[in-house]
């Protein structure tokens, strides 16, 4: 039997590739009645959703990107066994010890709302396609419809 990750499991490292913009990278779980519109969807990966979301808040890269994201993740995380002793106490101490963490909030709510307006997109989109549309009020309602199910803050590299 799989051991699941205690949710809100994060890490922090910084950037060592110019392609990897500092930022977050999330990976967000829907619940509830979202999780189940999710999985009838087209979208494999329902109820997971990846979003990598840049320090200024602007999504990078959109959870149907998630091959993406995933190569990223990989870049980041190979070679690196250890914790990143001063990406933790940087973190640690921009965040007061994870007391602020308004800043990452920021980015968790820009990470929804790509999930979230990408969902209405296509169920927008679905109106003027053939078999019907599959929009429905209150389909993908916000922040409390996901929980984070990890994520990883980048912090710039040396050189940034």
């Amino acid at each position: 039997m799989a051991s699941r990750a205690r949710v809100g499991t994060y890490a922090v490292t910084t950037s060592i590739d110019a392609d990897i913009a500092p930022g977050v990278i999330f990976c967000l779980r829907a619940e509830g009645a979202v999780a189940a519109k999710g999985q009838q969807s087209d979208y494999p990966l329902a109820p997971i959703y990846l979003a990598h979301v840049g320090d200024d808040g602007a999504v990078l890269l959109p959870f149907p990107q998630a091959k993406r994201i995933l190569d990223r993740l990989k870049r980041l995380a190979l070679g690196r066994e250890l914790p990143d002793d001063g990406a933790c106490a940087k973190f640690d101490k921009d965040t007061r010890q994870g007391e602020d963490m308004r800043h990452a909030q920021k980015l968790l709510a820009a990470a929804v709302a790509s999930v979230v307006g990408k969902n209405e997109e296509r169920a927008v989109a679905s109106l003027f396609s053939p078999g019907g549309t599959h929009a429905m009020k209150g389909e993908f309602a916000g922040s409390n419809d996901f929980e984070v199910a990890a994520f990883l803050v980048v912090l710039p590299g040396n050189g940034a």
